[in-house]
């Protein structure tokens, strides 16, 4: 991956989810994929429930990747539209 990544791209996956999205937009973000983020959730579970606690507090926190879509097309409306010319 050449690109450099930035914390604000984490965002919450609309293709890959479960319940919320959240384990799937961690594995889009980071090289690990999801179903790995979803087991450390789940063994954190065991754990003192801090797995269910950061869960919860990332679902609540983290923008939706249709959030990010919208505000993409606000901002810059002429790189969705279609110059044929």
């Amino acid at each position: 991956m050449n690109e450099e990544r930035k914390f604000r791209d984490l965002k919450k996956s609309l293709t890959d989810k479960k319940i919320a999205g959240v384990c799937g937009g961690f594995g889009e973000y980071t090289p690990m994929p999801s179903w790995m983020w979803r087991v450390v959730f789940i063994i954190s579970l065991f754990m003192g429930g801090l797995g269910l606690i950061s869960y919860i507090i990332l679902w609540i926190c983290m923008p939706s990747a249709d959030l990010a879509i919208r505000h993409e097309r606000v901002v810059n409306p002429e790189s969705s539209s279609n110059n044929t010319n």
